[in-house]
């Protein structure tokens, strides 16, 4: 589909200059917040490295998002990588991984499921010497230790791929997903835990094999407490919706390596329900009490659901954060960018609703914008490098030193680029314009293409408006199909940075008769394309 954006003036800029090395714990490894990290990492055109190839990025290929360089070890980068998946199974931490004389620093991804207490008991003592462990499901009451920062799960550019093409509000169906394949319930850790150890909101039941692996009982489990106490009272308002594809396999090659590689979590039809529904239900984790049951806060709270309802459009339901103590770099506003219920009033949730119901659209757009704005891979990366370029810059106190910087489009696997020379009249500009894009739109690879137009010379407004009706004499004059791509966005003003960062992902300038020759010169380098002899440039 066609679309186009508004420039963005974007603050801050990345000062991170080094690489990262990632330790994959094994292939059927589902490492997501790797992923989404070195997601924005690729965009941004920071180098990393990893100890095997994995992320295929194309079925039936040998291409891959994380690629084993044999003359590359972690001794040569900046920051080194480990999963909470590496310990989870036992595997031996790399040779010399925290050398006092190491020139890097050391991360560690947790998104362990349980209470931190339950956490720390089950691997702490080798936890405590990364230099920065960055722990999803953070709770601001509980105390954690100086090197745990709080992360997410966060939006992959898989996740975004298939939440692009959102429904209009009105055209959703007024449901309510509330599709979960795990309740919650039980708790299954590995051997390392101390078994004797109290943890409030959880009963121990057995230990299961000769790993010990430890079952708990969860006490107070959120989705649990939501179906029983939550969802009777919304049934009137929001058609409850528990349709659910299981564990069973999509048909087609792309989305059932989506699927393997995710751990049996990726389903094309759960997205298309996500996309076309007015809300989805997020609850995940469990809440903690105090020793009195008094009160009660959140930890393990973190939900696939959470963002990947966000990213589609929907309005997303959950406890709220503010009240249970969730602890987000980026906090979201309760009733503007999802709705936080209340355990103990769960009743006042449904009458806002039937008193200002047409603040459901609202939420659905401003969360969307809300999320992929603070949590897609772009400004996770970055957060990321703003977290190491503090410690190294502080020696162990982290610094803000730089604000989220993103770029105001997103990228493909083809990406071309033009300068147009918008000073030129507004008809023969928009000529050239429409030659440009008639010849993407009936290439056979549009779908894998982003045009990207250099709009410098001419203020965002303007230059919009010439593309938009560029694009409309080709959709009434031409018969063209349009739904498969490519994209186009205006490029706007981008920092000395952002440039750096773009002109790796650009397969190539097409030139134009007339061009913006002061601008073009930013990316002289790249390969250059002539729309007579127009062809998709070969991808490294």
């Amino acid at each position: 589909m066609i679309t186009t954006i508004a420039t963005k003036k974007l603050n801050g800029e990345c000062s991170f200059s080094g690489s990262v090395y990632f330790y994959i714990s094994h292939e059927q490894a589902y490492e997501h917040l790797m992923v989404n990290i070195a997601d924005g990492l690729k965009a941004l055109g920071i180098p990393f490295y990893a100890n095997i190839n994995y992320w295929k990025t194309v079925s039936d290929s040998e291409s891959y998002l994380f690629n084993y360089d044999s003359t590359v070890n972690h001794w040569d980068c900046s920051v080194v990588v480990l999963s909470s998946e590496r310990l989870k199974y036992n595997y031996s931490l790399p040779d010399g991984l925290f050398d006092p004389h190491r020139k890097y620093l050391t991360v560690y991804l947790d998104n362990t499921d349980g209470p931190s207490l339950l956490l720390y008991q089950l691997n702490y003592g080798v936890v405590k010497n990364f230099d920065v462990v960055l722990r999803t499901g953070c709770n601001n009451i509980y105390q954690h230790p100086n090197n745990f920062y709080p992360w997410f799960f966060g939006i992959s550019n898989r996740i975004l791929k298939f939440t692009q093409k959102v429904s209009r509000f009105e055209e959703r169906s007024n449901k309510l997903l509330i599709n979960y394949r795990i309740k919650h319930e039980k708790l299954f850790l590995l051997s390392g835990v101390n078994t004797s150890l109290k943890i409030p909101g959880l009963q121990k039941i057995d230990e299961i094999g000769d790993e010990k692996c430890v079952e708990y009982k969860v006490d107070f489990p959120l989705r649990k407490i939501a179906d029983e106490r939550f969802h009777p009272l919304i049934k009137d308002i929001i058609a409850l919706d528990y349709t659910t594809e299981g564990f069973t396999a999509p048909k087609d090659n792309d989305n059932y390596q989506l699927w393997q590689q995710t751990g049996k979590r990726h389903h094309p039809e759960y997205y298309q329900r996500l996309i076309k529904s007015v809300a989805c239900a997020a609850f995940g984790g469990c809440l903690t009490p105090d020793n009195n049951c008094q009160k009660f806060y959140a930890e393990w709270w973190d939900s696939w659901r959470f963002w990947e309802s966000l990213a589609a459009g929907c309005v997303t339901f959950h406890i709220d954060f503010d009240k249970y103590g969730v602890n987000l770099p980026v906090m979201p506003e309760n009733w503007k960018h999802y709705i936080g219920i209340n355990l103990d009033n769960m009743q006042a949730t449904v009458e806002h609703l039937i008193e200002e119901p047409e603040i459901l659209e609202r939420i659905s757009i401003a969360g969307r914008q809300w999320a992929i704005k603070n949590y897609s891979p772009v400004p996770t990366a970055l957060r990321f490098l703003a977290i190491v370029s503090g410690k190294q810059k502080t020696k162990g106190e982290i610094t803000e030193c730089f604000a989220t910087q993103r770029l105001p489009f997103s990228l493909t696997e083809i990406n071309l680029i033009i300068f147009p020379d918008w000073l030129q009249s507004e008809e023969r500009v928009g000529l050239e314009l429409q030659e440009v894009i008639k010849s993407l739109v009936t290439h056979p690879e549009k779908a894998k293409m982003t045009l990207l137009i250099d709009n410098s010379n001419i203020a965002a407004e303007d230059a919009d408006l010439i593309l938009s009706s560029v694009v409309m004499n080709l959709l009434m004059e031409e018969d063209l199909e349009v739904d498969e791509g490519p994209e186009i966005f205006l490029v706007g003003e981008l920092s000395q940075i952002q440039w750096s960062a773009l002109i790796p992902q650009l397969q190539g300038r097409i030139q134009l008769e007339n061009e913006n020759e002061e601008a073009k010169a930013k990316v002289n380098k790249i390969p250059l394309i002539e729309l007579e002899n127009f062809s998709v440039p070969t991808l490294n």
